[in-house]
């Protein structure tokens, strides 16, 4: 006990005797750390909003105008307010196609007016009464017949949605949340839903106090989108070419496939993200095992002197692995402190900034690859110093370095 003690006060003290080429060294074991915990906790953040923007998409085809997939899409991936619409009667041709068991559709209404929120939204109407996705994504399910009955509006408002006493407040208005939708990492959770009638009288109330629309408003002969459903045993991709043939100037984004081929762009991300964090620990690793390898001339005396007074080629070795293990521990911890410092707090943020589904990581992962990264820093440092750890186990006393 008191020989591990003393191989650890004296691998301090070696320390503390150069602060400048310490905390540099810590420094770079930080930054690797910093970007393997950052890359892990993306990564992880954005398969999870993958995972729940599949199961919030619900269809398996989604009929947009021609020419406007990508406006869908950014508003399925980040919640970015957009607006384009096509006639109503698209709605009753796309029923009436075969392999279509559910169909529904929804409105998007986007303001001109700067001050008409109190933050960005996407206001999105859809139909309670043919909708097979909304609805389930409501974390107490309220019926659209229980707002009617007690005279109240009907809305849902994402996760993200900031409520005040229940409330948000947009156009000048304040109006009731009836609902909160569970989370999904997707754009969806920066939206409002309503009842299409509720969005009408939101788009008149507003229109009366001086807001400007780029669209009309007209939520009884347009739609912006229609989600379908189609049946056990139907091929999305048949059913999709006899709506276009049926409907004439639209685009059918298929769920499956757009799924597959977002899933494959952010994979090339991924493998982006986890290609740095290798090569920054690469040069980590070859950076401290040069450092070690370099002070052992500098230190020869010094572990001359300690075999002198009976230190065996053991407790060099584990001095010098000791050393490697409090740079290890020390930059590890800063790094994952300053990384966690970063993204816990501004997730929001970075989801915004990179327009891409983003679900945070629970405390569980969070904590494992927190771990992960402690072992990883604390192995890298070990394997650097070993190198210098077998040249002065062939220091002899009063001798040079053989």
């Amino acid at each position: 006990m008191e020989k591990a003690i003393s191989e650890k006060t004296l691998a301090l003290s070696n320390l503390s005797r150069k602060p400048y080429r310490t905390a540099s060294l810590a420094a770079l074991v930080a930054i690797s750390s910093f970007v393997l915990f950052g890359s892990l906790v993306l990564a992880s953040s954005l398969k999870s909003g993958i995972a729940g923007l599949r199961s919030r998409l619900g269809a398996d085809l989604l009929v947009v105008p021609k020419g406007y997939e990508r406006g869908a899409e950014s508003v399925l991936l980040s919640g970015e307010p957009n607006y384009f619409y096509m006639d109503k009667s698209v709605l009753e041709t796309v029923r009436n196609v075969e392999g279509v068991q559910k169909a529904s559709g929804q409105f998007y209404l986007t303001s001109l007016s700067e001050s008409c929120c109190d933050f960005p939204i996407q206001l999105i109407g859809f139909d309670p009464e043919t909708d097979f996705t909304v609805q389930t994504w409501a974390k107490n399910r309220i019926s659209n017949d229980f707002a009617k009955k007690t005279g109240e509006e009907f809305l849902l408002a994402g996760c993200n949605i900031v409520t005040e006493h229940n409330s948000v407040k947009f156009f000048g208005s304040s109006h009731k949340i009836t609902g909160k939708l569970s989370k999904s990492g997707s754009g969806m959770d920066s939206v409002i839903f309503c009842d299409l009638e509720t969005l009408q009288n939101i788009f008149e109330d507003a229109k009366a106090r001086g807001f400007g629309f780029i669209s009309d408003g007209d939520t009884k002969n347009k739609v912006s989108t229609v989600l379908v459903k189609i049946t056990e045993n139907a091929s999305a991709d048949s059913v999709a070419l006899r709506i276009k043939e049926a409907a004439g100037d639209v685009q059918v984004i298929q769920g499956e496939k757009f799924m597959r081929n977002f899933s494959s762009k952010l994979s090339s991300f991924l493998i982006f993200l986890y290609a740095i964090s290798i090569l920054v620990i690469f040069i980590t690793v070859l950076s401290l095992s040069l450092v070690f390898s370099l002070t052992i001339n500098e230190r020869r005396r010094e572990f001359s002197i300690l075999r002198v007074l009976g230190a065996n080629r053991s407790s060099l070795r584990n001095i010098i692995f000791c050393e490697a293990g409090i740079l290890g521990l020390s930059g590890s911890l800063t790094g994952i402190f300053l990384s966690a410092l970063v993204i816990l707090p501004f997730n929001a943020l970075i989801s915004e900034k990179i327009a891409l589904p983003f679900a945070m990581s629970g405390w569980g992962e969070i904590t494992v690859f927190a771990l992960l990264v402690l072992i990883v820093s604390q192995l890298s440092c070990v394997l650097s110093a070993v190198g210098a750890s077998v040249r002065v186990s062939k220091i002899e006393p009063y001798g040079d370095v053989k």
